[in-house]
């Protein structure tokens, strides 16, 4: 189980001694960065209803939190290094809290969106953190397997929060904030304070410029946002999606959306298999299908099932290729790990504010079809760093062509 396995430190790497096992450490981390995520997503039609906006002006609730958390993920990149990681994700956690307890309490649209800033800038600090970690504790050729344990637990959140946000939200919505991401934050926090401090080398040469400087990783960084934008999009109307096309109570989109975190754990588990050399080849396929899936889930809609059927597939697809993107960011810059974490972070957040802004115009100029051709062009996009691998071998060492940039 992903709480009780231990994780190999290399040598080389960032030394870390503490009681609980690391790999829960992780876990956590993103379990807690992925609920407070999705606790809007199948409240946000009762939002909008209450606070008096549309659902498409409710989507971009992130877009007054996004750039402030954007900005703090790169602050991390920058200046993280000189702290431990066990300071980052405690503060990380904290401001989750913080923000569950402020957007619960929210009288109006404008307070809710301010409150929503120090739940975002939490969720950039752990995932920060946390993938940052995964990178630091692992040895290159496991490193696949880490990364997939730590990112087990988006669709963990997904599995236990959906059903829990669909029964309280069927009082008050504001429930959902202090069900889901508060007691996550909560739990994150005991689990710190049960680990010990960890005997961390410091650096000072931390960048996200110093990471973009190596070869591949600003085409990385791209197809990375360009996916993030596509499926953070999908998240965000997922829930109004199951509501207005088929009306499905917020209790019932729960369950729905649960099913769907499911699959999504099923491909994480499968992105962590993907053999260390084929990286690159699986980028290529996955964003290829990827793109089709997604598309499918927003244009085919003749009843419930079959774009719950539709959801499953694509979210086990993005959940495989989100793992080796990780893996892949981890194999450009080996010697960068927490800048890979910040960047995935900078990558999350401003994957929400575009995929929200996309999602939000496309659906008002041209409902659910155009979303699912605007989500389906994103993910094209994605693949193009990585066509050059799309028919080529994975070769049986590490230093292949199957691993290097175009």
């Amino acid at each position: 189980m992903v709480a009780t396995e231990r994780v190999k430190v290399p040598v080389a790497s960032t030394r870390v001694r503490v009681s609980a096992s690391p790999t829960l450490l992780l876990f956590m981390s993103v379990f807690t960065s992925q609920a407070a995520v999705l606790v809007l997503s199948p409240i946000l039609v009762d939002v909008a209803r209450d606070l008096d906006v549309s659902t498409a002006v409710a989507g971009q609730l992130r877009v007054f939190a996004a750039p402030v958390a954007l900005v703090v993920a790169v602050l991390v990149a920058r200046s993280g290094g000189r702290f431990s990681l066990r300071s980052l994700l405690s503060l990380g956690a904290a401001l989750v809290g913080v923000g569950s307890v402020a957007s619960a309490a929210s009288p109006s649209f404008v307070v809710l969106a301010l409150a929503q800033v120090p739940l975002w800038i939490g969720v950039a600090v752990l995932v920060a953190g946390g993938v940052g970690a995964a990178g630091s504790w692992s040895a290159p050729e496991a490193r696949s397997r880490v990364v997939a344990r730590a990112l087990a637990g988006a669709p963990a959140a997904w599995i236990v929060g959906m059903p829990v946000i669909g029964l309280v939200s069927g009082v008050n919505w504001r429930l959902a904030f202090l069900a889901v991401p508060l007691p996550a934050a909560v739990a994150t926090g005991a689990v710190l304070l049960a680990s010990r401090p960890e005997r961390a080398a410091r650096r000072s040469d931390a960048s996200l410029t110093r990471l973009l400087r190596q070869p591949g990783a600003r085409r990385w960084a791209v197809g990375e946002l360009l996916a993030m934008s596509a499926w953070a999009g999908t998240l965000v109307f997922s829930g109004a999606l199951f509501i207005e096309v088929y009306d499905a109570s917020p209790r019932m989109t729960g369950l729905l959306l649960a099913v769907v975190a499911l699959a999504y754990l099923g491909g994480n588990v499968l992105g962590g298999r993907i053999p260390h050399e084929c990286l690159r080849r699986a980028l290529a396929h996955g964003n290829v299908a990827a793109a089709a899936s997604v598309a499918l889930v927003w244009v085919i809609t003749p009843n419930a099932l079959v774009t719950l059927a539709f959801f499953s597939f694509a979210a086990a697809v993005v959940a495989a290729r989100t793992v080796v993107g990780t893996a892949y960011g981890f194999v450009l810059a080996p010697e960068r790990t927490l800048e890979i974490g910040a960047a995935r972070a900078a990558i999350t957040h401003a994957g929400y504010l575009a995929g929200s802004f996309v999602g939000g115009v496309a659906l008002a100029a041209g409902g659910h079809a155009a979303i699912g051709a605007a989500f389906g062009l994103l993910f094209l996009g994605a693949s193009a760093p990585y066509l050059s691998a799309w028919t080529g071998r994975c070769s049986a060492t590490g230093s292949s062509k199957a691993l290097a940039p175009a």
